[in-house]
């Protein structure tokens, strides 16, 4: 008993666990595992290595040497030498070269920092989408019932009308006895005087009351072809109502794989979506938002490190067009020799010399350009960053427009929802009265479920562009 109570509090806890997931775990799910980010970040890690590499000094020269024959030298025979030779650029030359790599480093830096606020800002829109049409279905689902139920008032109305006309009650009408036997039509007894002051009444049936009859027959029948009609007109809009409900729910399936791809997931994992989003501000004011744009875009400050790797790239090159140094020492082995006239060995001792070398940059035209090129990169550096602030503050236009006409067409829509659920009460209080005017509820109906998806609509579009001015001011919230 004691574990089957421990398993269903694990589950529960699990449940719970799974239906608390927000945007922002599933940001950091993606941050995590995307692969698209973690390439990003290895490039970056890939740079940061190119740092010792230029940093270094080349690669000393040993070379090594010996005779077939040893050669007569006056120290003795020389059998073989060795030498060793570091060279040493111009001072400041490896300096430049780590700026220069460190600086090429931070641009790849800058680039997965943009990759990533891309990611996030994908996650949320896909999410925001998934959100928009999960109220979209509900919205259609209770729009589909409020439908049926209309349609089963308007089938009760017809079942419960009469088949024919019901039978008029007779009236009755004076007639008056006179040479010519004429008889009055009327709803009203008017009496004769007759022979002897008598008053002589006739009854016969009013032609006025068949004729009620008839007419009650036809509306009768007429009520009851309407209500028909009304049947019909409402099963039309709830077969409508019952495809766009299909599509919504096919709709979901490729956004769900899309979101999970994003993740590195399982394609067909649950999704955990908000109950209700609410309308939301503007992270910061105009001002403040340009200033961070400026201050924290990745694109931005990738140019800037671009610029800044331009400028040590330069400098490389000038010093690059000095002479570099080369210290190194050289070791000689010598045997003794016999002198031919004393008879007596000579020499024998080994030899180390020391040596210095210097390169003559005298070629110039190829640092010269090297230089040019380094200039010219960095005019390209600065002209791409003043371009790239031009596209973003549009962005930011279009966006900021974009959350003020979303923010308008919710008043709009709010005001305009209101008045027409007015209209609809006043209708279908006319129509469980009177019968009448169920295509101007179905057109009221209608009406009112655009004006409601269109006010979904544009909550997903304020959050959005919320979404996109975070992720242009490298905003994670």
């Amino acid at each position: 008993m004691k574990q089957l109570i421990a398993s269903i509090l694990f589950l529960f806890a699990s449940i719970v666990t799974l239906q608390a997931q927000t945007l922002q775990e599933y940001q950091v799910i993606a941050g995590e595992n995307n692969p698209l980010l973690k390439a990003r970040f290895a490039e970056y890690q890939a740079a940061l290595q190119k740092v010792p590499q230029v940093g270094a000094l080349p690669d000393p020269e040993a070379n090594f040497g010996f005779f077939l024959e040893p050669m007569e030298r006056v120290m003795g025979n020389q059998v073989g030498e060795a030498s060793i030779m570091q060279m040493f650029p111009w001072f400041g030359t490896l300096g430049a070269a780590k700026d220069e790599a460190k600086y090429m480093a931070q641009m790849k830096f800058s680039n997965f920092m943009e990759t990533k606020i891309n990611l996030y800002h994908d996650v949320r829109t896909t999410w925001l989408n998934l959100y928009q049409i999960n109220e979209e279905v509900q919205l259609l689902e209770r729009e589909l019932e409020i439908l049926q139920a209309l349609e089963r008032v308007a089938l009760a109305k017809y079942k419960s009308a009469p088949a024919g006309g019901a039978p008029s009650t007779p009236q009755r009408s004076s007639g008056s006895s006179s040479n010519m036997g004429s008889g009055s039509t009327g709803s009203s007894s008017s009496g004769m005087q007759g022979m002897g002051g008598r008053s002589i009444s006739s009854t016969t049936p009013s032609r006025s009351g068949n004729t009620g009859m008839a007419g009650g027959g036809m509306a009768s029948m007429a009520s009851s072809g309407n209500s028909m009609v009304d049947v019909i007109l409402i099963r039309v809009q709830v077969k409508d109502l019952e495809n766009r409900l299909e599509l919504l729910r096919d709709s979901k399936r490729p956004l769900i794989v899309a979101f999970n791809n994003l993740l590195n997931r399982e394609p067909n994992m649950t999704v955990q979506i908000a109950d209700s989003l609410q309308p939301i501000p503007l992270p910061a004011t105009l001002s403040l938002i340009q200033d961070s744009i400026l201050q924290n875009h990745p694109m931005l400050k990738m140019y800037e490190w671009d610029e800044k790797a331009r400028e040590a790239q330069y400098r490389m090159a000038q010093l690059m067009g000095r002479p570099m140094f080369g210290l190194g020492v050289n070791y000689m082995v010598f045997k003794p020799r016999m002198d031919e006239m004393t008879q007596l060995q000579m020499g024998g001792d080994n030899m180390l010399m020391p040596m210095v070398s210097v390169t003559l940059p005298i070629y110039r035209k190829k640092y010269n350009a090297a230089k040019k090129e380094a200039k010219f990169e960095q005019e390209a550096a600065v002209l791409q960053k003043e371009a790239a602030k031009n596209m973003l503050f549009t962005e930011l236009s279009n966006l900021l427009y974009d959350y003020e006409r979303a923010t308008r067409n919710l008043k709009l829509l709010e005001e305009q929802i209101m008045l027409n659920e007015q209209a609809i009460r006043l209708l279908t209080t006319n129509y469980s009265v009177a019968g009448a005017g169920i295509e101007e509820i179905l057109r009221q109906r209608q009406a009112i479920l655009g004006y409601r998806q269109q006010q979904l609509q544009a909550i997903t579009n304020q959050h959005i562009a919320v979404s996109a001015i975070n992720r242009m001011m490298n905003s994670d919230s």
